[in-house]
This record gives C-alpha cells, sequence and structure tokens, in this order.
C-alpha cells in the first residue's frame, strides 16, 4: 500500500493529465503543484518509479505506467462518489464536499466505494460536472470542444467542468454548471470570454475557459 504523500502525487499527475496535458509532465510542474520543493518531488518521483507506477524521462518529466494510472483513478474515482454523497445526501456545498471527499478517499476500501456508488445510483460526474472513473478503465474521451474555442455569436452547452476547488465554487456561486446554455459575446485578445446565460453574463480568463467542455456549438 502506498503512502497518503505517494498517492497525492498520483492523484494530481492525473489531474494534470485530465486537463489535456500531455504526458509526460515535468516535474516542477508538479511540484508547484503540491507545494513542495523540486528536490522533493524528484526523490518521491524516483520512488514511485522503484515501485512500478511511473517512469520518467531526464528533462522531459514523469509519466503513468498502467499500474500507476490504475490506483489514481481509483482515488479519484472515491474522492468524487464521496462528493457526490456529501452534496447530495448531506447538503453540502461542493467547495465543503471536495475538502471532505479529499480526506476520505484514501481510506475508502474498493468494497466501500462499489456500495457507495451503488446506493448512489452509480453517477458518472461529480456536482462539479467532473468524470467519476471506473476502477478497470480508463476515462472516456470527453465528446465535444473547448469553450475557448466557441466564437462570437454561437451559443452551445456546458457539458464538464475540470477547474479546482476554488474556482468551482465560485462558478457555482454563479449559478454556472454543466448543463447551462451559454451564448459567446466577445473573445479577448488574450483569450479572455464573455459569456451569457439565463440573463446573466460571466468573464473568465482564458486558462479556466480551457477547461470548460461544450457541445457542437449552434448559431442562437
Amino acid at each position: 500500500m502506498q503512502s497518503e504523500n505517494a498517492e497525492m502525487y498520483l492523484v494530481s499527475l492525473a489531474l494534470i493529465e485530465e486537463t489535456g496535458s500531455q504526458m509526460p509532465i515535468p516535474i516542477p510542474r508538479l511540484a508547484k503543484i503540491l507545494d513542495v520543493q523540486t528536490v522533493s518531488a524528484n526523490q518521491m518521483i524516483r520512488k514511485l518509479e522503484e515501485e512500478g507506477l511511473v517512469t520518467y524521462q531526464p528533462y522531459k518529466g514523469v509519466s503513468f505506467t498502467d499500474a500507476g494510472s490504475q490506483i489514481a483513478r481509483s482515488i479519484i474515482r472515491n474522492r468524487r462518489l464521496w462528493e457526490v454523497f456529501f452534496v447530495e445526501k448531506l447538503n453540502f456545498t461542493p467547495s465543503q464536499a471536495d475538502s471532505l471527499a479529499c480526506r476520505m478517499e484514501h481510506i475508502t476500501e474498493p468494497q466501500v466505494a462499489a456500495r457507495l456508488s451503488e446506493y448512489l445510483e452509480h453517477p458518472t460526474t461529480s456536482p462539479t460536472g467532473r468524470h467519476i472513473p471506473l476502477t478497470d478503465n480508463p476515462s472516456p474521451v470527453t465528446v465535444g470542444r473547448s469553450l475557448a474555442s466557441l466564437q462570437p455569436g454561437e451559443q452551445s452547452e456546458i457539458t464538464e467542468i475540470n477547474v479546482d476547488a476554488a474556482t468551482s465554487a465560485y462558478l457555482q456561486s454563479e449559478q454556472f454548471h454543466p448543463g447551462v446554455l451559454v451564448s459567446m459575446l466577445a473573445v479577448g485578445s488574450n483569450g479572455s470570454v464573455l459569456l451569457s446565460f439565463d440573463n446573466h453574463k460571466l468573464a473568465l480568463s482564458p486558462e479556466i475557459a480551457a477547461q470548460i467542455t461544450i457541445s457542437n456549438p449552434e448559431r442562437p
């Protein structure tokens, strides 16, 4: 069994991969996300490589092995199942649920996750629209386009939002979530976007827009 610290490296690597980043992932980027020194991240990556969970390419970065990817998917599955439980059954906010679920994800046995999924009627997305992976299969490729690709005058439905907990909480407070139909009003020179939905307007940075998936756009 891996330590919780080791598991956090695997989970962070998987979350980076979810944003569409290509493997290998540079270790300095991973260290920044985990808020650790690069030398510490190097040491942990070497340990994970010895355990057969990742591969490391000098000057390029780190990639999953099949075994490491499966462990990461299992932990992320635990987290997101608990997020659904805390939001739908205990009425926590998505931000509160994310914090609580992070404490539960490492101690949830497979049989507990299986029963939790059954109790929740096998949800496929978290409260913030993130895919809940299966333990035996990779996450499916998201069908659709990035919100950043939407052109002024086009409209589309939000299908998935892959952002950090703080950004997710903000978007939820603005009633911006999967299922919302948005219209693109304008795109800035730096890639920032101005959206309209449900009589609201919302400006998003290019980084956030790139992490939001839409269905095939259409002209209103």
